[in-house]
Order: C-alpha cells, then structure tokens, then sequence
C-alpha cells in the first residue's frame, strides 16, 4: 500500500544545469534516515516540468537504484497522452512503486475529455497511479465525481489532494473510503485532519527541508507536531519553492544546487531569513 509519509523530491543539477545523479543518492539516504516512506521523483518540487522526458526515465531509474528501503513514485507531469504513457512504461520498468499524474493541462478541455484522457493512459499502463489535484498550477480541479468513475480501474489506486481546499478534502475522503482508494495530501496544513479523517499519509514538499517533522507527524499524529508544521508552512512557503528547499539542504551541507531556468534561487535576504529560522526551528 502506498502509505506513509512521501518525499516531494528536489532534483539537484550541477553547475552545468545537469541532473547530479550522486547527489540524488545523498538526498535518499537523508530521507531514508530520516524515517520517510518513499519519494516523488520529477513532481513540482523537482522541477519535472523543465525536465525532458529522457531525463525523468534517467532519474526515476537511479532513484529507484539507490532507495534503500524507500518506495519510488515516478511524476508523471505532462499533458501529452503519448508521453505519459511511455513514462508510465518506462517507470514499470525501472521498478517505479507508482506514478503521480496531473491531468492535461494547457488545453480547456472538458471534464469529460480529461476523464477520457486518464481512462487512455490507465488501459495502456497497469502501472499503479495516483491522480494529482493542483489547479493552482494546472487550471484544473478533479471532481469528486471524475474520481470515482476513474476508479473503475483497479490500479488508479487513489489521489494526491494539494488544492489546499478542505471541503474539496473531506470529499475525496468520502469517495476514498467509498471505492477503498487512498488520500495523500500535498497540503500539509491539511495533514492532520485527513490522518484523522481516513487519509494515507502525504507527499510533501517540505520534507525537503524537514522529513523527520513531516515523518513523525504521519506516524504519531501530534496536535503539538501539526503546530509546528503550520509555522514551518509559514516561514518557508511564503517563499518561492523549490528554491528554499534547495536553500535549506545546502545550508545543511546535502546537495540543493542551482536550479534550471525560468526559476531563480531565493534572493540574498531571503536566504538569510530562511536559514535563522531553521537554526532556531530545530528539526
């Protein structure tokens, strides 16, 4: 099962802009230390959509290469049918647990050509897969509706919810718990009231920063730990991110690293004011 407390993995490049395979060995020993369930590889945190569809396959097979114990969930970030498909392939083969699918985005498509859209990819791939709710980024909001004809399919094994939007949450929990689907919330603001409401766990981006808070919280389900999540939110995701994952992970001393135009590191200020409060945030 696909449970548990997830990694929203940043990719680390080098100076020349090139994806930094040893790195990303370092950050999964980090994480696997740090009591995490898995990794997203090639998500929003890891900047997939400046990511070529080679590259992804290339970082989805050394991921799962050097995870340990870790589970490997391959992101699945385009709105090319074609693509999906290959990468959905291409993660099967490289022992990818899973994919995170966003739904087509730039095309004004219907709810019905989107439902269309994942019913093709889900009969050409019996890869597991998890649906991705962002319309912040891709315009797009998954009905609960959409979902549960979607999980007609065995293996759409459940929906990673980062619409941030409560309501929106506590019905996807109720068609979860209805069609025995999982709920992985990106919102970690969210994280306790779904833990609590039925929901698997979550795949975050801030444990980049801070996956022993992140883990622990999954596993304890704390009102002290969910306090201390809401003020790490507060601090961190005012700013632009990957960039302050990346920021915190090299003053850690793990490998963060440049990130790939069009995006930008956190300027000089910025950087300052993120590091004093993880000195002083403790985790």
């Amino acid at each position: 099962m696909l449970t548990g407390a997830y990694t929203a993995l940043v990719t680390p490049f080098d100076s020349n802009g090139e994806i930094d395979f040893p790195a990303v060995a370092r950050l999964l020993a980090w994480h696997e230390h740090s009591g995490m369930d898995g990794v997203l590889i090639a998500g929003t945190n890891g900047e997939g959509p400046s990511l070529s569809a080679v590259e992804k396959r290339d970082l989805v097979r050394a991921a799962v290469e050097h995870a340990g114990n870790l589970k490997v969930i391959a992101g699945l970030g385009t709105p090319s049918l074609t693509e999906a498909i290959w990468l959905s392939d291409q993660a099967q083969k490289a022992g990818a647990a899973a994919s995170l699918v966003l739904p087509p985005y730039y095309f004004p498509a219907t709810e019905s050509g989107i439902e269309q859209w994942f019913r093709a990819l889900l009969e050409s791939s019996d890869l597991p897969c998890i649906l991705y709710n962002f319309p912040k980024t891709t315009g797009v909001t998954l009905s609960p509706a959409l979902l549960r004809n979607v999980f007609t399919y065995p293996h759409a094994v459940g929906v990673k919810d980062s619409s941030g939007d409560p309501d929106l949450l506590t019905a996807y929990l109720e068609v979860a718990k209805e069609k025995q689907r999982i709920i992985l919330v990106g919102d970690e603001r969210l994280l306790l009231r779904a833990l609590r409401n039925g929901g698997a766990g979550t795949i975050s981006g801030l444990a980049n920063s801070l996956p022993v808070l992140v883990s622990r919280q999954v596993r304890e389900r704390s009102d002290t730990f969910q306090q201390l999540i809401d003020e790490a939110v507060a601090a961190l995701k005012k700013h632009p991110q990957p960039a302050v994952h990346k920021c915190v992970l090299d003053h850690r001393g793990l490998p963060g690293g440049p990130m790939r135009p069009p995006l930008e590191p956190l300027s000089h200020d910025a950087a300052e004011e993120v590091c004093r409060f993880i000195d002083r945030f403790g985790f």
